[in-house]
C-alpha cells in the first residue's frame, strides 16, 4: 500500500466514502458503487477496495458482500451511537459479573442445618403419602401404578408391604 502525506490509500478511500455516506450522498439503504467503479474511479487496486471496505464494515457504516453489491448500513453517527450503547451494555456486564465473582457463598451454619431438618421432614411428610396411597389402591384391589418404592428413610414401611400383599 502506497502511503502518501495522508496516510494509505486504503484509508484515504475509506475517508472519502465515510465522507459521502455523512454527507448523505450515499444514503443509508443505497447501493455504494461496485469495486470495479471505486478502481477506476480512486484510481486504485482492487486489494485498497477491499482493504477500505473492510473498515467501513467493521464500523458498521456497510454490510454485504465484495463481488455482489454492498450497502450503506448507517451514518458515521448513528454507528458511532451503536458503539457507544454496545461498549456500556459491555461494561455493564463486565461489573455484574465482577460483582458475582465477589460473592461468596453462605456459610452460615444454623440456616444450613435448618434446611437439612426441613427437608428431612418434607421427605417424611412424602413418604407417608406415598405409603397412605399405595395403602388405598391395596384396599380397592388395584395395583399401585408407579414401579417406584417409597422415597429411602420412608416412615411406615411395613405399611408398604402390607398394602402390597406381603
Amino acid at each position: 500500500m502506497v502511503e502518501t502525506q495522508t496516510g494509505p490509500a486504503y484509508q484515504r478511500l475509506a475517508d472519502d466514502l465515510r465522507g459521502q455516506i455523512a454527507r448523505g450522498d450515499l444514503s443509508v439503504g443505497s447501493p455504494i458503487p461496485s469495486a470495479s467503479q471505486l478502481v477506476k474511479q480512486h484510481g486504485v487496486s482492487t486489494t485498497v477496495v477491499r482493504d477500505a471496505l473492510k473498515v467501513l464494515r467493521n464500523e458498521g457504516l456497510i454490510y454485504g458482500q465484495p463481488g455482489k453489491a454492498v450497502y450503506v448500513r448507517a451514518t458515521p453517527e448513528e454507528s458511532e451511537s451503536e458503539r457507544l450503547s454496545l461498549q456500556e451494555v459491555t461494561d455493564g456486564l463486565l461489573q455484574l459479573q465482577q460483582q458475582v465473582a465477589g460473592l461468596e457463598p453462605t456459610t452460615d451454619a444454623t440456616a444450613l442445618e435448618d434446611l437439612k431438618e426441613e427437608m428431612k421432614d418434607l421427605r417424611r411428610s412424602v413418604a407417608v403419602l406415598q405409603a397412605q396411597l399405595i395403602e388405598l389402591y391395596g384396599r380397592v384391589g388395584q395395583p399401585y401404578p408407579h414401579d417406584k418404592a417409597p422415597i429411602k428413610g420412608a416412615a411406615a414401611p411395613e405399611r408398604t408391604r402390607r398394602a402390597a400383599g406381603a
